[in-house]
């Protein structure tokens, strides 16, 4: 299966997102769409929980490798 990351948009500046695996974008969307409440985990290892009626708009996207560099100063 793909990785998919699903953004949702909250109010101008907030904006949350879920990596999901699935078939295809038109899997994730029916998973966005069917769901009433949406639950995600943030950096801190907190479990956030908001209603859909809340979302303004709900993007999906091809999901990327986080890219890491190392810098070192000298």
């Amino acid at each position: 299966m793909k990785k998919f990351v699903i953004q949702y948009f909250l109010e101008k500046g907030l904006t949350v997102e879920r990596t999901v695996e699935a078939e295809s974008r038109e899997d994730v969307a029916t998973m966005a769409l069917s769901e009433s409440i949406v639950q995600y985990e943030d950096v801190f290892g907190e479990l956030n929980i908001f209603n859909k009626a809340d979302v303004k708009l709900v993007k999906v996207k091809d999901y990327t490798e986080p890219v890491t560099t190392s810098r070192r100063g000298g």
